[in-house]
């Protein structure tokens, strides 16, 4: 975590807010904006554009969670919904389990 110093003894913790994959990517096309303004210096457009890269790769990265995520939940969805889970456990390569007599 991520303290500052108020006064001595006394800390305020800051939380980062989460953001998502379409958030990062309007702030990449801000940096991508202020890098191909020509008033500004060329090391300064540099920078922006790093930064437009790093929200790009976090856009990126937002978007496989997102999607990781609502795919876990309609795997779960599923498996809810189908009480005979069980069934795809059988042995797939040998054919049906023996039966036990």
């Amino acid at each position: 975590m991520y303290h500052v110093s108020i006064s001595p003894g006394l800390s305020q913790r800051h939380a980062r807010m989460p953001l998502n994959a379409e958030q990062h990517s309007h702030i990449a096309a801000a940096y991508d904006k202020a890098a191909f303004d020509i008033s500004l210096p060329a090391h300064t457009r540099a920078a922006f554009a790093r930064k437009a890269d790093w929200f790009r790769l976090l856009a990126s990265v937002a978007e496989k969670r997102e999607r990781a995520s609502t795919d876990a939940a309609r795997k779960t969805q599923e498996a809810v919904s189908d009480p005979f889970w069980f069934w795809g456990l059988l042995d797939r390569y040998h054919g049906a389990l023996p039966l036990q007599r």
